[in-house]
């Protein structure tokens, strides 16, 4: 799970990559080729837009490492294949995300909480992901 503004989530919907604590190494280093991702939007824009807090963003990463950002000096990406999809909200998903980890920036789910949520994204969208 990675936490992104909506309007910078789609960034990585259009270029086909993922960020994570805007461009740290670390997060995108433990994240392995064929990972789902989901990205929860608290807000709609970056830094002051308004509350949103829904998963929009979902996807797959399919780069086999981390390259430097080009859209934030020193920063680093991972190439990933993802959609946006009708928004899944908090209140859904609640019970499978550790709510005091939602400001981190990105956190690692329980396969459990994973497949929990991915069963709430439209089936319509399954095709997206390696089930």
């Amino acid at each position: 799970m990675v936490v992104a503004s909506l309007d910078h989530a789609r960034r990585g919907v259009e270029a086909g990559f993922i960020m994570a604590n805007h461009g740290k190494l670390a997060p995108l280093r433990r994240m392995q080729e064929g990972d789902r991702v989901f990205v929860y939007s608290p807000r709609t824009a970056f830094p002051k837009g308004e509350s949103f807090q829904a998963v929009a963003i979902v996807g797959v990463v399919t780069g086999a490492e981390p390259e430097p950002s080009d859209v934030i000096e020193g920063g680093y990406r991972r190439r990933a294949d993802l959609r946006e999809v009708p928004p899944i909200p908090l209140a859904k998903m609640r019970g499978h995300l550790p709510t005091t980890k939602l400001r981190s920036g990105c956190f690692e789910l329980s396969p459990p909480d994973a497949d929990a949520i991915w069963s709430l994204v439209p089936k319509d969208h399954h095709r997206l992901l390696p089930e």
